[in-house]
């Protein structure tokens, strides 16, 4: 009778001692959690900078980029496969000059289950397209379009810190308009890349696709590439119709009279040769930043 009081005393202790450890150990991970939380909202900086920065209307040395890389970067330590995260901090990190680190953040947030996530694929199809790796950049933008926009829609809708941008009211953003303005800076890049490889068979393939979707901007600029591989391939009647169409939507592209002066000056009418050359200087001057179509095109987080 003594040995099983013994033993129910001491099945009792060892319960009460387990109730305890786990007790403990819920309340310390409620703590660490509140701890995180509590952290998280200490770092969470004023998105004004980075928004307007993103929508042209600051410069890139008026940015204190530091808050932002902070915070991105304590989401990370605490969420490490967050791939919105690495997006957002890659835009941040290419910005404040650490670009190596900025590929590799972008590189690693590409893919989600098979499927290419819009923005870093765009992000680094620009970033290449700047260094002038032609190949690398072509091979990114092609993954950008055939990514599906509406993922990249849902991920920012579902994102608390795309929550929080967007909730600053500095912003007014339409996520389809949003989508359709970057997709039509993807073309630009991609056909000037395409062009710049003497891949002029695909310059024709992809400008037909572009002038056929109807959401996409930039229409005289799909044009344009096409004029200018039609040029470069000796087919100078086709290259001038569809320099004349890209100038009836917009007409102050001064590098569209270079080409037709060219044109004009071969066919033997070298009065409008001179004429054309005239208008492209002129036009020139004005430095018009909408020209070349590439320069204006940066990278973008919405």
């Amino acid at each position: 009778m003594r040995f099983f009081q013994w033993l129910f005393t001491r099945i009792a202790v060892i319960y009460v001692i387990i109730v305890i450890v786990c007790l403990t150990c819920v309340n310390l991970k409620t703590l660490d959690e509140r701890i995180k939380v509590r952290r998280l909202n200490q770092a969470v900086p004023n998105f004004t900078d980075l928004i307007n920065f993103s929508m042209g209307k600051m410069s890139q040395q008026d940015v204190n980029w530091l808050p932002y890389r902070r915070y991105f970067e304590l989401i990370l330590r605490y969420l490490p496969d967050d791939l919105i995260t690495k997006q957002l901090l890659g835009y941040v990190d290419y910005y404040s000059g650490h670009e190596d680190k900025a590929i590799d953040l972008l590189k690693s947030s590409i893919v989600i289950k098979g499927q290419h996530l819009f923005w870093s694929n765009y992000n680094l199809g620009v970033i290449y397209y700047k260094k002038g790796m032609w190949q690398q950049s072509a091979e990114y933008l092609f993954n950008t379009l055939a990514s599906n926009p509406q993922l990249a829609i849902f991920f920012m809708k579902d994102s608390i810190i795309y929550k929080q941008i967007f909730a600053n009211p500095v912003l007014t953003y339409s996520y389809d308009e949003g989508i359709a303005t970057a997709k039509s800076n993807v073309y630009v890049l991609l056909l000037s890349c395409l062009n710049k490889m003497g891949q002029y068979d695909k310059v024709f393939a992809v400008s037909s696709i572009a002038l056929a979707d109807g959401s996409l901007l930039s229409k005289d600029a799909f044009y344009y590439y096409a004029g200018l591989a039609f040029f470069e391939t000796g087919q100078e009647q086709k290259a001038s119709m569809f320099f004349q169409k890209s100038l009836t939507l917009e007409k102050n592209n001064p590098d569209i009279y270079y080409y037709l002066a060219n044109i004009y000056q071969k066919a033997g009418q070298s009065a409008q040769a001179r004429d054309l050359l005239q208008l492209s200087y002129v036009l020139h001057q004005k430095n018009d930043p909408r020209f070349p179509y590439d320069a204006h095109v940066a990278l973008r987080i919405f």
